[in-house]
């Protein structure tokens, strides 16, 4: 059979002979077919983007999936989830400071002048500064108690500025420890299933912003509002969610683990380390939590609300959880205070050389040399920390990003690494 001069023959047959098929494709077909193979291809491809811009959740975000770039640390995959306070530290009856606002300042002139520069209502003024009180106690500091009505009118421009302000001083509780969150996670932070959505409407009309941070201070104004305890608990609830990571290590069958033994083993710790990962990878890999490869001290504590300190209504803050990382004893209680801190900074750190490592301490430093936070590095972008002392903030494993984003924007924050001497 001859085929004509447009065709391209295929045959099958067997080397007998007895079976035999054959049969022709135009050149025509053949193009046709590719054509709708390009045009399927790209409709599965579109379709696929289109589902994650409309449906899928954006990188970073609770339900996502952060995979880290390769390194000493090997490879590693991130959960972003959202953790809520025990409910035993939730009360109906809580407050976030005492509703005034603070000003290092002489004459009521000082803290008009302040005001205008945030660029409140200038007719918001004279009944703002008639409210103000010298400070018992605290020669230099004046004290005004805003309206309701005038926490509730801010532009979220001029909000941002004065609290920025006000954060500045010790007094300013609600503008030093806020409810935060930042905003890619917002979406996630309060539900509308089980909070009315004008109440979300609300706390998010009144929240100022740091960078990507969104900081909410005026809960008692909120919640001054509501009348349901039940209502305030579950507000409260979940106005304590603060992000955390799930992260998980994946270890290649039948590898070389001692390079990843000798990266998560740092600080004398390679025997405890080991046994884990080298059955991991004999069992033909797989994935563990990372949570399994740190010292006691974190292991036993993250995820996890703090314990108040004897006599206090606060729990440990940074410097204490990050310097006592590598503890196997019973915490330093001395890395409460910023002395015990420094003497240990002094005499058992150097600055760190290199890439970062698995255990060195982030020192976060403002111009004037002040210490505003600390943490502990642990692989890629992935950091150890407890960002405040709030007994409503737990031990966290977070992003650099997201550590990041509640200090303050406006000045220059300086990060510096320290390792431990002879590690």
């Amino acid at each position: 059979m001859s085929y004509p001069s447009s065709a391209r023959g295929f045959l099958f047959g067997s080397k007998s002979g007895n079976t035999f098929l054959n049969f022709s494709l135009s050149r025509r077909f053949l193009l046709n077919t590719l054509w709708l193979a390009c045009v399927a291809t790209a409709m599965i491809f579109g379709t696929a983007w289109l589902a994650q811009k409309v449906w899928g959740k954006p990188s970073g975000s609770i339900g996502s999936t952060i995979e880290s770039a390769a390194g000493p640390w090997g490879k590693l995959s991130a959960q972003p989830i959202l953790l809520e306070a025990p409910q035993a530290i939730l009360s109906p009856n809580f407050r976030l400071g005492d509703g005034r606002w603070y000003f290092a300042a002489n004459h009521p002139a000082e803290v008009e002048a302040v005001l205008r520069e945030a660029g409140l209502d200038p007719a918001s003024l004279p009944p703002l500064l008639t409210t103000l009180h010298p400070v018992p106690e605290r020669p230099g500091y004046l004290a005004a108690l805003p309206s309701p009505d005038l926490i509730r009118s801010l532009h979220p421009e001029v909000r941002t500025a004065l609290y920025e302000h006000l954060s500045h001083l010790p007094e300013n509780f609600p503008q030093i420890e806020p409810f935060r969150i930042t905003e890619v996670y917002l979406a996630d932070w309060l539900d509308p299933e089980t909070l009315p959505p004008a109440l979300i409407r609300e706390v998010k009309s009144m929240m100022w912003r740091r960078g990507d941070s969104l900081l909410f201070s005026d809960y008692n104004t909120v919640v001054d509002g509501l009348t349901s305890p039940t209502l305030k608990l579950e507000l409260l609830r979940q106005l304590t969610r603060k992000a955390s990571l799930l992260v998980q290590l994946k270890i290649p069958g039948q590898t070389d683990i001692e390079p990843l033994v000798a990266y998560w083993g740092a600080g004398g710790r390679a025997d405890q380390v080991r046994p884990l990962l080298t059955s991991v990878a004999h069992s033909g890999g797989g994935k563990v939590d990372i949570s399994n490869l740190l010292p006691v001290f974190a292991r036993q504590r993250l995820y996890r609300f703090p314990d108040p300190i004897a006599g206090t209504d606060l729990g440990p803050g940074c410097h204490w959880a990050a310097f006592n990382f590598f503890n196997t004893a019973a915490p330093d209680d001395s890395l409460h205070g910023v002395e015990g801190v420094e003497r240990l900074l002094y005499e058992d750190y150097v600055p760190a050389t290199g890439d970062p490592r698995f255990g060195d301490i982030i020192l976060l430093t403002l111009p004037d040399g002040t210490s505003i936070h600390s943490a502990v590095y642990i692989a890629d972008d992935i950091v150890f920390t407890k960002n405040g002392p709030s007994l409503a903030t737990p031990y966290v494993l977070s992003t650099m990003g997201d550590m990041l984003a509640f200090y303050p924007s406006n000045e220059r924050i300086s990060l510096t690494y320290y390792r431990r001497a002879g590690t």
